[in-house]
């Protein structure tokens, strides 16, 4: 089995889809890139594909390999969806220039030479794409040449049980490890894994909890299909009516194949709406900034400074709407000394800050939230800052407990004199403030702690 430890892990799984294809296990993929895997946690994991056959490349003919321009091997899949563009994880590309990327269309082999290599003239990244929880991870990436080999595959609209219904079998197809450490398959492999009600996902709990909106969950109970890492941004498809149907793009998912911890992919036809607004040449704004940031713990009675900054990454200029502050937990005393976006424009590769200065009514969590709109844009933007505060009298044991760090059940932690354990994956949820059903477990006293 895969060897995953506090990692949350990016699935990337090959699927096989009903095409009358045989519904045996399938491979997962392999490694999603290090950029990827430094967002996430800053320990390793081994990609491993569980089981599975050799796909029959005539049913995936839109299947598309992402590389980078100097490169052979893939990191990352895609799918063909015509026009010259390409659909993709943003987890894939988003810490990449267009200029560096190359997607080989029909491209089965890993490192081979079939398929058609082509050069990325634009990259898109949905604009509420979110690094820490991975919500509407999707991104387009526009071709210098349409393709001369492959053909492109139908994408979802509606809504994803207008196509299957819980525990219809839908298909994945990619390219990774086929044993724990061992090597990659030269051909393309496949699996098919059941699709999951959002309800019995969410279960899960930990990030499963926000599945819903705009990703669905597939996979078996008993973990005995899934894939880990490697192939994300791949196609997971249907067959409706004879036709073969985009639903989804490989996301994530914890660990590999581990009971009640399913794949989560991208709805495609939720996201569908902004899909078409790319393709049909009405170019979205790029808007950059950090979603969510987690700043150096502080005190009771001290202040805490932080800077949020939004940037112009794309080439469409755009205007602020609204710019606002909210505050969460114990924030106190919430100032706003520095203020560049209110009814300002940003241009391409422009940028504006809005600074806060903020203190704490008690220990705990606080967190301060920047919330803005654009005149060109109907998305809700939303940048969030926390902190932990500690009081005078809980500095003397601060424990082990690390908020940054991604734990996992049966991860035990100390934190201000007393022991805990992780009921699910969590990463920045304070121990002390879980309450019985939180993910934290308190379990005993801190036995190095002496006030």
């Amino acid at each position: 089995m895969l060897k995953v430890k506090n990692t949350l892990s990016m699935t990337a799984l090959s699927v096989s889809l009903g095409l009358g294809l045989s519904a045996a296990a399938i491979a997962q993929p392999a490694s999603v890139g290090d950029h990827l895997l430094n967002n996430i946690s800053p320990e390793y994991y081994e990609p491993e594909i569980v089981g599975g056959q050799p796909a029959n490349t005539a049913d995936w003919p839109f299947y598309t390999q992402i590389l980078n321009s100097n490169g052979t091997t893939a990191f990352c899949g895609g799918s063909y969806v015509g026009d010259g563009y390409v659909l993709t994880a943003a987890h894939c590309v988003n810490n990449k220039s267009a200029r560096f990327l190359n997607v080989k269309v029909a491209g089965f082999l890993l490192g081979g030479n079939d398929g058609d290599r082509i050069a990325v003239a634009e990259k898109y990244v949905h604009p509420q794409y979110n690094s820490s929880t991975l919500n509407h991870d999707v991104a387009l990436l526009k071709l210098v040449r349409t393709p001369t080999q492959g053909s492109a595959v139908a994408l979802a609209q509606g809504n994803v049980e207008q196509y299957v219904r819980v525990g219809d079998l839908i298909s994945v197809a990619g390219l990774g490890r086929l044993s724990e450490g061992g090597s990659r398959p030269t051909n393309l492999y496949e699996v098919d894994v059941p699709l999951v009600s959002d309800q019995v996902c969410r279960q899960s709990g930990g990030a499963y909890q926000n599945v819903g909106s705009v990703a669905f969950c597939a996979g078996y109970p008993q973990g005995q299909k899934d894939s880990c890492s490697g192939d994300s941004g791949g196609p997971i498809v249907a067959n409706s009516g004879g036709q073969v149907v985009q639903l989804g793009i490989v996301s994530w998912g914890v660990g590999c194949a581990r009971p009640e911890k399913y794949g989560v992919y991208a709805d495609v036809a939720a996201l569908r709406s902004w899909v078409d607004s790319v393709k049909d040449g009405a170019e979205p704004v790029s808007v950059s900034f950090k979603a969510n940031d987690t700043l150096t713990g502080f005190k009771v009675g001290e202040t805490k400074a932080h800077t949020f900054t939004i940037t112009n990454s794309g080439n469409t200029p755009f205007s602020f709407k609204s710019v606002n502050l909210t505050t969460s937990g114990v924030t106190s005393g919430l100032v706003n000394p520095v203020n560049t976006c209110s009814a300002s424009t940003l241009t391409a590769n422009q940028s504006c800050q809005v600074g806060v200065e903020f203190g704490a009514s008690r220990s705990g969590t606080a967190g301060v939230a920047l919330n803005f709109t654009l005149e060109e844009s109907q998305v809700n933007y939303s940048a969030k800052a926390t902190a932990t505060v500690t009081s005078g009298g809980d500095t003397g044991c601060p424990g082990n407990w690390d908020a940054s760090k991604v734990y996992d059940k049966p991860d035990q932690v100390t934190y201000q004199g007393f022991k805990y354990e992780a009921r699910w994956w969590t990463r920045g949820d304070v121990p002390s403030e879980s309450g019985t059903w939180g993910v934290w477990k308190q379990i005993g006293v801190d036995s190095g702690c002496t006030r």
